[in-house]
């Protein structure tokens, strides 16, 4: 055999090996599930759910609407080695208290994880974000820049929503009187919670019933239905021009990720985010939508370490 056609096939071995390191299903490594790992005591006066592990520079999760906690149960091994990973649910979603009250907007949600960031005097922080709560964190991100620029070090924003137009379908439905009311009330939790990750995966065989199970929990749980639907008549600011005026002042090192085959909120979303905020990069992940954490973790994982 030539020394050519040698260096051809290492060549082609070479690209095979990262394209499945990319690109492959879930590991064991990321699949070992939080519930088998101790999680520091991790309360709040906001009263908001959370979850706390491993030690060093902070890294707080933020999930996306009708998610929680569970969303990045494969984020928790990998970061954990060497940072202080804290897992939070919004108000209204998974673990935490939902209220017959309208005190659900984004500026709310966003006010409490601002608390929760001054009560735990977190410093060095990494902020991650996905969908609503990339909208979230961009709210705390540019309160943080403008405060205290020493607590934020990092941003990651994974599919994010940010912008008015483009809105995700169960978004729209949600915001719509009287139909959104009777889609959240009449339609079983699971099957609302099928409906949205079918169109939030790129390979919906690939959603496992501990994932249905996991979200429809909180939504059929006291004050869930109720909750979800104040969430999202207050996820758009009524200002939010405003807000959007503000993302260049972000200035911190930026990571956004986005599913190459999003068909909740468009990679032109992304690409705006960008544009808007002056320190930051975007990269896609193969064969993922909505929520990559989820579908190839892994992949996010080799992206944020490299970040990171």
């Amino acid at each position: 055999m030539t020394q050519a056609v040698i260096r051809v096939i290492m060549v082609h071995r070479k690209a095979h090996l990262v394209r499945a390191y990319t690109y492959r299903r879930p590991t064991l490594r990321t699949k070992r599930s939080i519930r088998a790992m101790s999680s520091n005591p991790c309360t709040s006066q906001t009263g908001l759910y959370c979850e706390s592990y491993g030690n060093g520079d902070p890294m707080l999760f933020l999930h996306g609407l009708g998610g929680s906690t569970f969303s990045w149960r494969y984020m928790v091994a990998p970061f954990s080695e060497g940072h202080q990973v804290i897992l939070i649910d919004f108000r209204g979603e998974g673990k935490s208290p939902k209220p017959d009250d309208d005190h659900y907007s984004i500026i709310e949600q966003g006010d409490l994880i601002h608390q929760f960031i001054l009560e735990h005097d977190l410093k060095n922080l990494t902020l991650v974000g996905n969908s609503y709560g990339g909208a979230v964190s961009l709210l705390v991100a540019m309160r943080l820049c403008a405060e205290n620029p020493s607590r934020l070090s990092k941003l990651v924003l994974i599919d994010a929503g940010g912008y008015p137009d483009h809105l995700p379908l169960f978004l729209k439905l949600l915001r719509t009187p009287i139909i959104g009311w009777l889609s959240v009330h009449l339609l079983p939790a699971k099957t609302q919670i099928k409906m949205v990750l079918k169109k939030s995966y790129y390979n919906p065989a690939n959603i496992t019933q501990q994932q249905v199970d996991a979200y429809a929990g909180p939504l059929a749980s006291p004050g869930g239905r109720h909750a979800l639907l104040e969430i999202g008549k207050g996820a758009i600011p009524k200002d939010i021009q405003q807000y959007i005026n503000g993302y260049p002042t972000i200035s911190v090192p930026t990571l956004i990720l986005w599913g190459e085959d999003d068909r909740v909120i468009p990679l032109l979303i992304g690409q705006r985010l960008k544009a808007a905020i002056p320190n930051s990069r975007l990269e896609q992940i193969n064969l993922a939508g909505h929520i990559p954490q989820e579908e190839q973790p892994d992949a996010v994982i080799a992206h944020m370490q490299a970040f990171l």
